[in-house]
């Protein structure tokens, strides 16, 4: 995941043994990002399906405009555009952006990739850039902890049978091989078999929003931070996502046009 997408132009920063941090900064919903984001909102959302497109965006606008003020609207925006880049940069979603079950967003991972033969798993965790503690460094490590605990059984669900069921679903098409390994995952979880997260590819992702004033983010203290943070960290590959969000409206305001 070393590339430099056409939208988002900070090249990703390499941390050594093909693990990279990108900074990822947006501060508006420009021409070129509003026109990937419609290209890119029926596959995050609903999958492969041919909805209309006006359909698909009042969906998740109305959805946001549900949970105003909450936590859960910092979240799904966060997640959404996470969702975004990562389509961007060539990773395939294995899952749906909303819960199969409710009108909601999933449960269990915050998302599930494959890329180059092989499996990543997202951790979302955001913030607003007034409350004291939310940074970069300290999002960042609540999602890995975050990660860390789901596969171990802490929070007492299985996170592998919520993936495996999005995996099956029609219009996610995920390969059989993907889906034959969360079968396994899954059975071994309930089996009390449980994955290390050193044996796992993580994306481990912080949104910082900045209430409509923007900060660009400094890059060389950030990667100092996270090379720092590291030291005590385990995984088979990472690739850490760092976003400042000017706001929380940007995308909604993009949608309710």
């Amino acid at each position: 995941m070393s590339k430099t997408t056409q939208i988002f132009t900070n090249p990703p920063i390499s941390l050594g043994n093909n693990n990279f941090l990108h900074i990822i900064e947006i501060e508006s919903i420009s021409p070129d990002l509003g026109n990937l984001i419609n290209d890119k909102i029926r596959l995050i959302t609903e999958g492969n399906t041919s909805t209309d497109l006006s359909l698909v965006k009042r969906r998740l606008y109305d959805y946001l405009q549900r949970k105003k003020g909450t936590t859960i609207e910092m979240g799904a925006v966060a997640e959404f555009m996470i969702h975004v880049y990562m389509n961007e940069a060539g990773f395939k979603q294995e899952f749906l952006f909303y819960n199969l079950e409710e009108r909601s967003i999933k449960k269990g991972f915050d998302g599930y990739y494959s890329i180059n033969n092989e499996e990543w798993i997202l951790e979302s965790k955001s913030g607003n850039n007034s409350i004291p503690g939310n940074t970069h460094p300290s999002k960042f490590s609540e999602a890995y902890t975050d990660l860390k605990n789901k596969v171990k059984d802490v929070n007492g669900n299985n996170p592998w049978r919520n993936a495996y069921n999005h995996a099956c679903h029609i219009d996610v098409k995920s390969a059989d091989d993907i889906r034959k390994n969360l079968k396994i995952l899954t059975d071994d979880f309930d089996n009390k078999k449980y994955t290390k997260i050193e044996n796992l590819n993580i994306l481990p992702a912080s949104t910082i929003f900045l209430e409509g004033t923007w900060n660009a983010i400094n890059q060389s203290e950030l990667e100092s931070q996270i090379r720092s943070s590291l030291a005590s960290k385990t995984f088979k590959g990472i690739n850490i996502l760092c976003i400042n969000n000017k706001s929380i409206e940007l995308l909604e305001d993009f949608l309710n046009l």
